[in-house]
Order: structure tokens, then sequence, then C-alpha cells
């Protein structure tokens, strides 16, 4: 009987250290990836940046002031978008399309954002 609890006890503290072990290393992958590097001086923290917030992020995309209209926020969309569409730089060359490309996705997902939200 006492080698039962025993095991059980084992177990239980085996699966909460592991738990909390897996917390940390997703928590802070930095630490753990500089700390298996071996010895040597310790990097120092970054500070961690302000949180923005994804509404005034895709405002700022999209060049668009609170409190905006759904006809500014169309207009807005287009103008950038005429700006960085993939068609207008196709003759340009590889990099400039992908950056075309790249940039239309976070027009859209600006444009998405505040299509979905009221203002």
């Amino acid at each position: 009987m006492k080698i039962a609890i025993l095991t059980i006890a084992a177990l239980v503290g085996f699966w909460v250290v592991g738990a909390i072990v897996e917390h940390f290393q997703k928590k802070t992958p930095k630490a753990a990836a500089s700390a298996s590097s071996g010895a040597g001086p310790r990097p120092t923290p970054e500070p961690e940046s302000p949180r923005v917030d994804p509404i005034e992020e895709a405002c700022h995309v999209l060049q668009l002031n609170r409190p905006f209209t759904t006809e500014q926020l169309r207009a807005a969309y287009r103008q950038r978008m005429s700006q960085y569409h993939p068609d207008k730089v196709n003759s340009l060359g590889p990099e400039f399309r992908e950056l075309a490309e790249s940039k239309s996705k976070e027009i859209n997902r600006a444009f998405d954002l505040l299509a979905r939200f009221p203002r």
C-alpha cells in the first residue's frame, strides 16, 4: 500500500514539475536559450516595449486619425492600396513585388480590423 502511494505521489510530482518547467520555457525562451549556450556573459534583458493598441496600429497603417467615418476609412484604404498594390510593381522585380504583397496584406488586415469594430 505504501509503495502504491509513493509511486502515485512520485508520478504526480513529476507531472507538476514538468508542467512548471514547460510554463517557464514558454514564457522566457531567450533565457532558456542563453542558459543552454554555456558559460558566458549573460546578455542584459531587453526592456519590454509598451503594448500598442491594435486599433491605433491599424489607424497608423492606414494613416487615419480617430474618430473617422466609414467613408474616410474606405478612402484611406483605397489610397494606401493604390500605393502598394502588387500589380503596380509587377515589372520592377521580385523584391518590390514581395514588399508590395506584404504591405498590401498589412493594409488589408488593418482595414478588416477597423471595419469590424465600431468607432
